[in-house]
């Protein structure tokens, strides 16, 4: 069997996924968005430096958030984070992103280089930094994806200090505004290339 589809794995990994996303400086680590229901199935990664939006300890259940992580007992990713966010800019661009992706076929799971929510990245501590980058290092090495579409260029530095396997990485410019406003006007194609550059790797 392969990990995806062997139960006892998905186990293993919903109960690493609890231990990982215990509170922290008030807050629950947030590493990643899907809609896979098995997110061990993922071979496609979209990744960001970190992300805006936090789920504040006492807005949500601990066991609620991890079972909206993997999509299950009536919960989902998306539907969480609209309960207890507003959709930034970023979230707009990553999902036209994701969409184009998962039209071609690839199984996405969007995260974050450092898996810790702030408005700004430069607002993080550095037990925040070590925290969310551990948690981006243990998905890593957990799902092993073929494919690594890395946004911006902080992130890109902060991916390459860390080991990938055989992931083949592909770099784009950042879908965070203001970064995203210099080459918006270029979007669409920018955007159309890296997905036929991660088909292709898929294939």
């Amino acid at each position: 069997m392969t990990p995806a589809n062997n139960p006892a794995t998905l186990f293993d990994f919903y109960a690493e996924t609890l231990a990982q996303t215990q509170p922290f400086d008030g807050q629950y680590p947030r590493p990643w968005m899907t809609d896979l229901t098995d997110p061990l199935d993922a071979n496609c990664f979209i990744v960001g430096k970190n992300q805006r939006n936090r789920y504040p300890v006492g807005a949500v259940d601990h066991v609620r958030h991890v079972n909206a992580l993997f999509n299950r007992n009536g919960e989902s990713c998306r539907a969480l984070y609209e309960e207890l966010c507003e959709p930034s800019p970023t979230r707009k661009n990553t999902d036209r992103l994701s969409g184009k992706l998962k039209a071609a076929g690839a199984r996405v799971l969007e995260t974050n280089v450092i898996c810790f929510s702030s408005p700004m990245s430069s607002d993080l501590t550095r037990i925040q930094k070590q925290k969310g980058s551990a948690i981006f290092e243990w998905l890593l090495a957990r799902l092993q994806p073929k494919v690594i579409i890395v946004h911006g260029e902080g992130a890109a530095r902060a991916l390459s200090k860390v080991a990938t396997g055989k992931a083949i990485i592909i770099r784009m410019p950042s879908l965070a505004p203001p970064a995203y406003q210099k080459w918006h006007f270029e979007s669409e194609k920018i955007m159309n290339e890296t997905v036929s550059a991660a088909t292709a790797a898929l294939a």
